[in-house]
């Protein structure tokens, strides 16, 4: 495990030293790392981290970019989706070296380690039915008499959590039962991402029945996230290193824009 880990920091500073980046890493040696799976975890996110219909290769940003990184390096990617909640107990106690987009909170960074850089931002928001989106114009006090469903394990922002103690806020298993609760009458509203919801909506034949409202109530970024132990400081260091080349040539940039994704300046 040693030598592998140190084959990874000479990979790491290989791509630091590529974007003219100095310091200890840029010091070590220059020698290839040896052919390794790397095991990646997350959740079906929409346009970042998707499976493909037919059982093959995955798709979105995140399989984008991480192949840019990982296999110029002579790393193979093993892309594996699970509930969210159990992608990142796999980051936090193994065996997945790579946890693809969980959005940073002080919470999670005691769990996790995270990316310098986001690769994608989110816009926090609320749906309700059709011809009730003005149930939320920007006031939480506002909803204190109405029934909303926030997805288990996803994080909504400081402003949702701090208001979320004096709501009646019910935890739902997934987004599609969120969305089914609320098209039966059992929510008034739902708190979800945008990116997420649109395609999901459209799958489950919602939309005409359902609305956004606006404002959005947060804006969120999400990151790569790897262990807090050892063994995750040296995928955090190649990762950060290719995002940083593939951000100053613009190929991160073009690969957003591509799949439709928002990305952090």
């Amino acid at each position: 495990m040693d030598a592998f880990r140190r084959h990874l920091l000479r990979d790491a500073a290989l791509g630091a030293m590529a974007v003219g980046m100095t310091g200890a890493m840029g010091r070590v040696g220059a020698t290839r790392p040896r052919s390794a799976q790397v095991h990646i975890a997350g959740t079906t996110f929409a346009r970042l981290f998707e499976p493909a219909a037919d059982g093959g290769k995955p798709r979105g940003l995140a399989v984008d970019l991480l192949d840019a990184i990982l296999i110029p390096a002579g790393h193979q990617p093993r892309y594996e989706f699970y509930p969210w909640l159990r992608a990142q107990a796999m980051i936090e106690h193994g065996p997945a070296q790579i946890l693809v987009g969980p959005y940073r909170t002080p919470e999670r960074e005691r769990l996790m380690r995270f990316s310098r850089q986001a690769f994608y931002e989110d816009a926090l928001v609320f749906y309700a039915r059709r011809r009730e989106e003005g149930l939320w114009w920007g006031d939480f006090q506002a909803l204190v008499p109405l029934r909303i469903g926030a997805v288990q394990g996803w994080v909504y922002g400081d402003r949702f959590e701090q208001a979320r103690r004096g709501l009646n806020v019910t935890a739902v298993r997934d987004l599609a039962t969120a969305l089914r609760m609320l098209q039966l009458n059992r929510l008034d509203l739902i708190a979800a991402n945008q990116r997420n919801s649109e395609p999901v909506i459209e799958q489950l034949a919602l939309t005409d029945q359902i609305a956004l409202c606006t404002p959005p109530f947060a804006q969120l970024r999400g990151h790569f996230a790897f262990s807090r132990d050892a063994a995750g400081e040296p995928w955090s260091a190649l990762i950060d290193a290719g995002m940083q080349r593939l951000r100053a040539s613009g190929e991160l940039q073009q690969m957003a824009a591509r799949r439709g994704v928002a990305v952090p300046d």
